[in-house]
């Protein structure tokens, strides 16, 4: 029970099958979590129905609730049914076909399939039109906008019934001039259609990307806009004290107000939560170099936490097509507990990427679903608890999981085991490709890395998926199953700045120009900080860099050196760390080669206070206290195994969990496989050892 005197903050991920909600006081103590179905059809009904079990389950009234901080599907849901708005595309005239032709290469997943191609835009080519203006490389004007040009762009879209509009003109991000006034003339003649403008979403160079984010953030914001607003009137009337902040792609969160204009940035977001939590949880254990894995419902998301931070990329994509505004890297497959099992034409076996989701569901929901997908699998194997699934708050039916599983192994002509351990191994093979696409396919050895897995059926695959990696250990962090929802209670306020410098020779760079440019992107963050309720003592600002060798078409992100103005000196330290980073990703490094500054950055945050797990007591090494019985158990090579049980809140530090077992708590499960042994933390993370004799790794 909390303390009813004290002001709490609460986080919501809105997730494709369960909505996952953890709430705590403004110290970050106390976390308590929920775990409710996500609806569908109404997701802020989801979100209002965690936000209320949260709070019952910290015993408080939602009037306590200062904060509601919330991470969303509605963004990667819009991209991935081509669901969002009716958009009109403005770009400088000659450059219609921008979105179409992009950058004409294919997709890396699929560069030898040639039956492969990049999704289409998001803006078909008759809502793409052309204004007369032209800016050169050097941010002069060449050709004066004409604005009749613009008007007559206008005209049409109105006929078009455009919902929304995206401006990109060519070098608009060292000169908006013409973008601007563009924008202005747009939004006199099509009263209440969002105008989405490059030098406000993207001011960077590379006029595609840039066009391609203007033109998500124009197809995105109209449901954003909406979604949100209905969500922050639901929680006026329920949590009239509460604020809501929306978690962004970079990882950080930001006012409602700035997420309804620049609805791009919160794509990804909830996922986004699960990489923070965990490479906070690293740090506080001392593991620097950690693979995250959030396995939900409905997807696996994959993040790479190197010197203990998530990777932030401003070279990213979502759905395919490309943005650049700075996100975390992220990975993120169709793999997940409702993922629906199939066999192809060719008699194989296949897991997802489709989902039974929230509705109909596993068919052990009960709620219609028929198709066997991973969670029948795994109660059908046994491991997992039918009358003990989400709190008890629902009733798994074991029966409809076997007959659905039974179905599956008439198709392949085998067991009803075979076929359950079948749908386990080619979903965790799935998985591990997934993790090495963004490890050992970048030339990171895994070897020395932990894997932290959660989401409600994370623990159940963690051991495995660590194995096939040959992975040093394998580490289920306390609470789970709403693990990501506690990465968004811990993440900072956060806004990025970028300057586009046009191209410089770090040599032969303005200093005194850096510097001021840096005290520009600074006061705007300072200033919008403050007026979202931060003191300076609470205010973190990050400089960084993009540099690349001369000639070359990519760059590197580094923050600058040193904490004071810039120097001749700093320059020269930045230019070094980039050889030395270059040399770590390419094994080479071009040495006297002309290294150019291409965008200055700033990133500008607001700190919350930190998040705090519990600890338990110790209690020896002996867990037999914390057994509540036993079951069998499928494992592969070892057929049904009569496996102990163990409730996971029973458990105290130092307490060492042999397999075979299975420990279980309200959102989740986790299997220790035989020949592996579970380490209970001070939080009650369990940590499987994967290195000694007992584990497979090295």
């Amino acid at each position: 029970m909390m303390d009813t005197d004290t002001r709490y903050r609460i986080a919501v991920d809105v997730g494709g099958t369960f909505t996952d909600v953890v709430i705590a006081d403004e110290r970050g103590r106390g976390l308590t979590g929920a775990k409710v179905p996500t609806t569908p059809h109404d997701r802020a009904a989801g979100a209002m129905d965690g936000l209320r079990a949260a709070a019952a389950a910290a015993g408080i009234g939602p009037g306590d609730i200062v904060e509601v901080v919330h991470g969303s599907t509605t963004g990667t849901n819009a991209l991935i049914e081509r669901s969002g708005a009716k958009v009109g595309f403005l770009t400088t005239a000659g450059f219609r076909d921008m979105l179409e032709i992009g950058r004409v290469q294919r997709p890396m997943e699929g560069l030898y399939d040639f039956t492969v191609d990049r999704p289409p835009p998001l803006v078909p080519r008759h809502r793409c039109l052309e204004a007369v203006e032209r800016i050169d490389a050097e941010g002069r004007i060449v050709t004066p906008l004409d604005e009749a040009s613009v008007v007559a762009a206008a005209e049409i879209f109105a006929g078009q019934q455009v919902e929304a509009v995206a401006i990109c003109f060519l070098f608009a991000h060292l000169n908006p001039a013409h973008e601007d006034r563009a924008a202005e003339i747009l939004a006199e003649r099509l009263p209440g259609a969002p105008i989405s403008v490059s030098n406000r979403m993207s001011p960077e160079y590379r006029e595609y990307e840039r066009a391609s984010t203007a033109a998500m953030n124009a197809y995105l914001t109209p449901a954003m806009d909406s979604y949100l607003g209905n969500l922050e009137a639901r929680i006026a009337e329920t949590a009239p004290a509460a604020r809501l902040s929306v978690i962004q792609a970079n990882g950080g969160s930001t006012s409602v107000g700035v997420a309804r204009e620049k609805a791009v940035t919160t794509v990804n977001s909830g996922p986004c939560g699960g990489v923070v939590a965990a490479a906070l949880y690293g740090r506080r254990h001392g593991r620097s170099r950690m693979v995250s894995v959030d396995m939900g419902g409905t997807s696996f998301d994959i993040g790479l936490i190197e010197e203990g931070r998530s990777r932030v990329t401003t070279e990213g994509d979502f759905q395919g097509l490309p943005v650049k505004i700075p996100i975390v890297d992220l990975h993120i497959i169709g793999a997940g507990g409702g993922s629906i099992a199939w066999i192809d034409p060719g008699g194989a076996l296949n897991v997802g990427p489709q989902s039974a989701g929230a509705v109909p569901g596993p068919a052990c929901y009960g709620l219609g679903g028929t198709e066997a997908t991973v969670t029948d699998a795994n109660l059908a194997l046994g491991r997992l608890n039918p009358d003990n699934f989400n709190a008890g708050r629902m009733a798994l039916d074991r029966d409809a999981a076997e007959r659905a599983i039974g179905a599956l192994a008439e198709q392949m002509g085998a067991s009803p085991e075979e076929a359950a351990l079948g749908v386990i191994r080619v979903v965790n093979a799935n998985m591990t490709r997934g993790i090495a696409t963004v490890t050992i396919q970048r030339g990171i050895d895994v070897r020395d890395f932990s894997l932290v897995s959660f989401g409600g059926a994370g623990g159940a695959h963690a051991v495995a998926l660590a194995e096939e990696l040959s992975m040093a250990e394998a580490i289920v962090p306390p609470m789970p199953g709403t693990f990501s929802a506690v990465g968004l209670l811990a993440t900072e306020m956060r806004h990025d700045y970028v300057t586009a410098t046009g191209g410089i020779v770090a040599e032969e760079a303005d200093i005194a120009g850096l510097e001021t440019a840096y005290l520009d992107m600074e006061k705007q963050g300072r200033d919008l900080l403050a007026a979202q309720g931060f003191a300076d003592d609470r205010i973190r600002l990050t400089r960084l860099a993009d540099l690349k060798v001369v000639g070359q078409t990519y760059e590197l992100l580094l923050p600058l050196p040193g904490r004071g103005p810039v120097t001749e000196a700093s320059v020269a330290a930045l230019v070094r760390d980039f050889g030395a980073l270059y040399r770590e990703r390419y094994a080479f490094f071009f040495e006297g080669e002309p290294i150019e500054i291409v965008n200055l950055r700033l990133s500008a945050e607001g700190l919350n206070p930190p998040v705090e797990f519990p600890e338990s007591a110790g209690g020896g090494t002996s867990p037999a206290a914390a057994q509540s019985g036993g079951r069998p158990v499928y494992f592969d090579g070892a057929g049904w195994t009569d496996t102990p049980i163990f409730e996971r809140s029973r458990l105290a530090r130092g307490m060492m969990v042999p397999g075979p077992a299975v420990i279980e708590e309200e959102t989740s499960a986790t299997l220790v496989p035989p020949g592996t042994q579970a380490a209970v933390a001070a939080d009650l993370g369990l940590v499987v050892d994967l290195r000694g004799p007992q584990g497979k790794g090295r």
